[in-house]
């Protein structure tokens, strides 16, 4: 998914005169079904979603990259991540499914308000769809009991005898095409479980390095993978094309990190090529020289340290 199609998508769907917009919800009970508005209600929710969006992801201001939530080193900035359709997270997968629900409908006469857990908004222009995942929060229900709400009427204020929900305009994921483009990268690491999909990603990679037989010892690597920030580091290299590169020319690696004094500093090999991974410090600078992160400018040869490098 680029940035250009991305925005083509959304004016595609936002500006069209059919323009519709649908609420669903999953409660507490884990029940999933579509929330019944009414026309006004409707037209105005459109507004709010649409305007949001257009902020976000159409305002000509502000420029920002996609990229695959496999390439997540959580230093690119400017940048939302997203899965595609060989990459899905269960969880966010009822984004894709909505439209299976439109049968079936709260009655909010057995229902509180306050069992809502998440909403779902579909803005549809009949062919192409938008869908947003928007977690509902307990400060968003005001709740009668304790509390006595008022609203203006005429000259005097009338109370409010029915609880009320506040929906604001923020939400965390947009489903669109077969994409699912992540704002709250947060949330889905902490939230969703997906801190655990990145460290098991991680250990797998580990074993893929472990199993090429070129470091001495694995351990401080093991070790390590149980931080996010290295686990996320571990996982953009399981396809370095370093890797062959050491499996195939070892003394290519070993003279590159002699060339570069923090390499050198910190990357030692044995007698036998084997390299030493011993401390936090060179962990940290092997997976940089995986990602081929150092970088010299052909017009200056200056040296840069460049991890959040695109492809020309």
């Amino acid at each position: 998914m680029n940035v250009d199609n991305f925005k083509s998508i959304l004016q595609e769907i936002l500006n069209s005169d059919v323009a519709n917009i649908k609420l669903y919800a999953t409660t507490k009970q884990n029940e999933t079904k579509k929330i019944s508005i009414s026309s006004d209600v409707s037209d105005n929710l459109l507004e709010l979603f649409k305007k949001s969006i257009e902020d976000m992801f159409l305002d000509q201001d502000k420029e920002y990259r996609l990229k695959s939530i496999d390439d997540n080193n959580d230093e690119a900035a400017k940048t939302y991540y997203y899965f595609n359709g060989e990459n899905t997270y269960e969880r966010l997968n009822v984004l894709h499914n909505l439209s299976s629900l439109d049968e079936e409908v709260f009655n909010f006469e057995n229902t509180n308000l306050d069992d809502i857990e998440t909403f779902y908004i579909t803005i549809s222009n009949g062919e192409k769809t938008i869908a947003l995942y928007k977690k509902n929060y307990a400060i968003n229900v005001l709740r009668r009991g304790k509390t006595i709400f008022f609203t203006k009427h005429n000259e005097n204020i009338d109370e409010l005898k029915k609880d009320i929900l506040k929906i604001d305009h923020s939400f965390q994921f947009m489903a669109i095409e077969n994409n699912i483009l992540i704002v709250n990268l947060s949330m889905l690491e902490t939230q969703l479980g997906y801190d655990e999909v990145i460290t098991k990603k991680a250990q797998e990679t580990v074993e893929l390095i472990a199993s090429l037989d070129f470091l001495e010892d694995i351990a401080k690597l093991e070790e390590m993978v149980q931080t996010k920030k290295i686990a996320k580091k571990i996982n953009l290299v399981k396809n370095s094309q370093v890797l062959d590169i050491i499996q195939s020319d070892i003394n290519k690696v070993k003279t590159f990190i002699d060339s570069i004094e923090d390499l050198k500093k910190s990357l030692k090999f044995t007698e036998d090529n084997k390299l030493k991974l011993n401390s936090k410090v060179g962990v940290e600078r092997f997976l940089k020289l995986l990602d081929d992160a150092y970088l010299k400018s052909e017009l200056t040869e200056t040296l840069y340290d460049s991890l959040n490098k695109e492809k020309m």
